[in-house]
């Protein structure tokens, strides 16, 4: 998992954590005040232990909350050391010893203080198509200082060329960074994959699968024999794919209007991530979705409670066949739509999901909005994430969602480290006087590399209990 995966999940508990303490002083603060409001008298014993236990619990929040702080402190250093360097790089060029002489440090050609939404960027892309020598000067200088702070890793972007001989543009980082959040929505899944660095060249990437295990057990006596069976694995080779997306602008609009650039490149990575996530999810042959293996729910009356218990039959099964899952390492995804009905449902006494107030609720609603990531918690703290990338349209009844039991350490997705998606213009408009933007990147993926019966350990709940959600 990455650095900032790792620093947003503990913030998103010590979030969670902070709330509950929060309605746990609210209890102690409601006896106190109806107390006072019959003339200070002395709380019942029913008041007494419901106090009791509302302070004995914060306090315990108090002790989880303040090591979740120790864990915090480090990282949100590092954070803010990262964030001073990535300043530092944009503001100026690297300084280096030149004849004797040190050259003197510059400014970047786009940085987020002058360029903040990458209108510049864009425009000078769409210019120099258009034959604007200053823009192509710029560009170029943007790409030099790319390569002299990120190297060899920009090297297959910087110097691609398209159909028309223009080079291939590295988008600065900055700017992935600004969009990626508004795209977020669109690769929840993918997020949460386990990421592996591209290799730098080839078609095809390479991992290993296990076949025979190494054995160990209990020497029958002083120097007998030890067990030993040899290791021994396969190699699985996973297609590299390109994800890509254009938008074409008219010259016009280039030249004459406002914030077309923005927009455009706004809409050209939301739909990169988006369509990203979607093949991840339901490619026909080796999507999550076709590999999972299978567990059906054929339920006419659904509630939370019966989905719970499916939930955990599929938790079972994953859990069976790798034998050493993380206790941290299996989520729960489902559609938004599915997420929403669990929050809506009842038990006897209070609602089946709650937003962390201890003993009133089976499972926690994070209060996260749909891009944050995680959502909540199933009853047994199983983390829950949306992505309405989820088919709603399956069954006879065509209205049918799926849920996902996914262990992390299986699924497995290869991106460009650092610069993973590239813009450029290509001569295909001139006519029309338009101009082709460009965004694409490469990927590999592979859900099924550990298997359980010829299928992916990971599994998929379907079946007529999932039909669409009713409320009220």
């Amino acid at each position: 998992m990455k650095f900032e995966e790792v620093l947003a999940r503990l913030r998103a508990e010590r979030a969670a954590l902070v709330t509950q303490r929060a309605a746990q002083s609210t209890i102690i603060r409601e006896v106190l005040a109806a107390c006072d409001a019959d003339g200070q008298r002395n709380p019942t014993e029913a008041e007494s232990e419901r106090s009791e236990a509302a302070n004995t619990e914060r306090a315990r929040l108090d002790g989880e909350i303040a090591a979740l702080d120790a864990r915090l402190a480090p990282m949100e250093t590092e954070e803010a050391a990262q964030r001073a360097d990535e300043a530092a790089q944009q503001q100026t060029r690297e300084v280096l010893p030149r004849g004797g002489a040190v050259v003197v440090s510059e400014a970047r050609t786009y940085t987020e203080q002058s360029d903040p939404k990458g209108v510049r960027f864009l425009s000078d892309v769409a210019a120099d198509f258009l034959g604007n020598r200053q823009a192509r000067e710029r560009l170029y200088q943007h790409e030099r200082e790319e390569r002299s702070l990120r190297g060899d890793q920009l090297v297959r972007a910087a110097t691609g060329v398209t159909t028309s001989g223009a080079p291939g543009l590295v988008v600065p980082q900055y700017l992935v960074d600004l969009y990626a959040p508004k795209a977020q929505a669109g690769r929840k899944f993918a997020d949460q994959c386990r990421h592996h660095d591209l290799p730098a060249t080839g078609m095809t990437v390479y991992i290993p699968r296990q076949t025979t295990s190494t054995s160990a057990d209990e020497q029958t006596s002083e120097l007998s024999a030890v067990s030993e069976t040899d290791y021994d694995d396969e190699m699985i080779s996973v297609s590299v794919r390109t994800n890509a997306g254009a938008q074409t602008i008219s010259r016009q609009a280039v030249e004459r209007s406002l914030g077309t650039e923005d927009i455009v490149f706004e809409d050209l990575m939301k739909s990169y991530n988006s369509k990203l996530d979607d093949k991840l999810l339901n490619s026909a042959t080796w999507g999550l979705a076709a590999v999972a293996t299978v567990a059906t729910w054929t339920e006419a009356a659904p509630t939370a409670a019966k989905l719970y218990s499916k939930v955990q039959e599929a938790a079972s099964g994953v859990e069976s066949a790798l034998l050493d899952l993380d206790e941290g390492d299996l989520l729960t995804l489902m559609h938004g739509r599915r997420w929403a009905w669990l929050k809506a449902q009842t038990t006897t006494a209070w609602p089946f999901i709650n937003q962390g107030v201890p003993g009133q609720a089976a499972g926690t609603d994070a209060a996260a909005a749909y891009p944050a990531g995680v959502r909540g918690h199933l009853p047994d703290g199983g983390a829950v994430v949306t992505d309405n990338h989820v088919v709603t349209n399956l069954g006879t009844g065509t209205n049918q969602d799926e849920v996902y039991l996914v262990a992390r350490q299986e699924a497995h997705l290869w991106e460009d480290p650092k610069a993973p998606m590239f813009i450029r213009a290509e001569q295909t408009q001139a006519k029309k006087l338009g101009v082709d933007l460009v965004l694409y990147g490469y990927f590999a993926a592979i859900f099924d590399r550990v298997q359980d019966s010829s299928k992916a350990v990971h599994r998929k709940i379907t079946g007529t209990g999932l039909v669409t959600p009713t409320f009220g």
